[in-house]
């Protein structure tokens, strides 16, 4: 057990070696594959993939290859992120409205997602207006300060 240990060790150090000095698309190609059986791995442990075809692992593998595909190197590190944070923060955002929709006495609970909302983004505007000496965020709301906040 351990020779066998130590020798796949050597062999991945030498393999790392060869591809991250050879780098561009062996890198990228390398890195793709090892990032595919990753996202399999993990999907097999998280049970989204037990067995045969899962549309949820399908749209996770084809998210990885189409990161892999329009990534390098044309976006920054952080374009990527606010690309995905994009998606997370309104669309599975957004998702949760219809989620607690469909709820027992959802029909009711949905309104206290909009009614908190808005009456919190009016009441720190308008605090903002009245009594804000300290901008919040200048270049995303000029009106919002710190004191509406």
């Amino acid at each position: 057990m351990f020779r066998t240990r130590l020798i796949s060790g050597i062999v991945l150090v030498l393999i790392a070696l060869v591809v991250i000095i050879t780098g561009g698309p062996v890198l990228a190609a390398t890195l793709f594959i090892i990032s595919e059986i990753g996202v399999f791995e993990l999907y097999r442990v998280l049970k989204v993939q037990d067995a045969g075809f899962s549309p949820l692992a399908a749209v996770g593998y084809l998210g990885t290859a189409a990161y892999y595909a329009i990534v390098f190197p044309r976006y920054r590190s952080d374009q990527v992120t606010g690309a995905f944070f994009g998606v997370v923060y309104v669309a599975v955002m957004l998702s949760c409205i219809y989620e607690l929709r469909i709820l027992d006495k959802g029909v009711y609970l949905v309104w206290l997602v909009f009614l908190a909302s808005w009456g919190c983004d009016t009441c720190a505007y308008c605090v903002g207006m009245l009594i804000g000496k300290h901008k919040m965020a200048p270049i995303l709301s000029p009106k919002k300060s710190v004191e509406g906040g």
